[in-house]
Formats: structure tokens, C-alpha cells, sequence
């Protein structure tokens, strides 16, 4: 085994950290801008997603490949169903690239506050309906994530600690 390979878990680990805080940032967004609309435009708030893709790290071209995947794959549902959980046939990973997008299909539901300044004659204002309950589903299991990839950060380094002793 190449001693490359070895430190390569720090170089994943700390992706998945990265994206995992990104998932936690955009869920806190979505779960704080719940029923918020916009001062300048009066537009509900748009919701956002956030799109994952397993990337090597090695081949420049690849992840140009794996780019254009993700952004097609953000812009259009219809590239979603191809969409690759990983793009190693031999399972090495070296990387996970994170995308934010506006959802797609966004839902409104209207509130009655007569005195908000973006009410419509009868008193509605338009937000954005997001499932709150769902946001904080995903919020959790981005934070249990982000948890086991510092985890496997701590673990390693252990590991290698311990090696160093021998």
C-alpha cells in the first residue's frame, strides 16, 4: 500500500466534514427563513437543496466530468435519475463536492397579517411552505454525519499516533 493512500482518509474525512457543514448551513437557512419574504421584492423566500457526488481527486478530467454531472443534475430533474451515488468503479473515493441549489418545485401557503406591508387586499401574505419538520429531520442527520466523519478524523489519528509508538 502506497504511503499516499494511507493519509488519503484525512483528505476524505475532512471533505465530508466540509460538505456536511455546508448541508448544515443550508438547512439552518431553510428552517430560519421559513416564513420570510423578501423586503425588496416581495417573493416568499426560495428553499434550498444541497446536491452530494463522490469525486477522485486524481484525474483533473474526471472532475471536470463530475462537475458538469453535478450543475446538470442541479439545473434539470430530468438528469437527476443518472445520478451517480459514486463515480469510482474500484471504490476509491478521494473526495465529496457539495452544490446549493433553489429547489425546484417550491410551495407557498398563504398567512393572514393584515398589517405586514406585503399583504395582498385580504390581508394574505405568500410564504414559502417548507416542511420544518423535515428540515430538522435532515438538519439532525447532516449533524450525525458531520459528527462520524471528525470521529473517523480522531480515530486515525489515534491510529497513527499509536503506530508512531511502536
Amino acid at each position: 500500500m502506497a504511503i499516499g493512500k494511507i493519509f488519503g482518509v484525512f483528505d476524505i474525512s475532512a471533505s465530508g466534514l466540509s460538505a456536511q457543514r455546508k448541508n448544515l448551513e443550508v438547512r439552518a437557512q431553510n428552517i430560519a427563513n421559513e416564513e420570510s419574504v423578501d423586503a425588496q421584492t416581495g417573493q416568499p423566500y426560495k428553499a434550498k437543496e444541497v446536491y452530494f457526488m463522490a469525486v477522485e481527486s486524481r484525474n483533473s478530467f474526471q472532475r471536470m466530468v463530475n462537475h458538469v454531472k453535478l450543475e446538470l443534475a442541479r439545473l434539470s430533474p430530468e438528469h437527476r435519475s443518472g445520478f451517480p451515488t459514486s463515480t469510482q468503479e474500484n471504490g476509491e473515493t478521494s473526495a465529496v463536492v457539495t452544490q446549493v441549489a433553489e429547489a425546484e418545485v417550491q410551495q407557498t401557503k398563504l398567512i393572514y397579517a393584515p398589517e405586514h406591508p406585503n399583504a395582498n387586499d385580504q390581508g394574505y401574505v405568500e410564504v414559502a411552505d417548507i416542511d420544518s419538520i423535515g428540515e430538522m429531520v435532515k438538519l439532525i442527520s447532516a449533524g450525525r454525519a458531520y459528527e462520524a466523519n471528525a470521529t473517523v478524523l480522531q480515530a486515525v489519528k489515534d491510529m497513527f499516533k499509536k503506530a508512531l509508538e511502536i
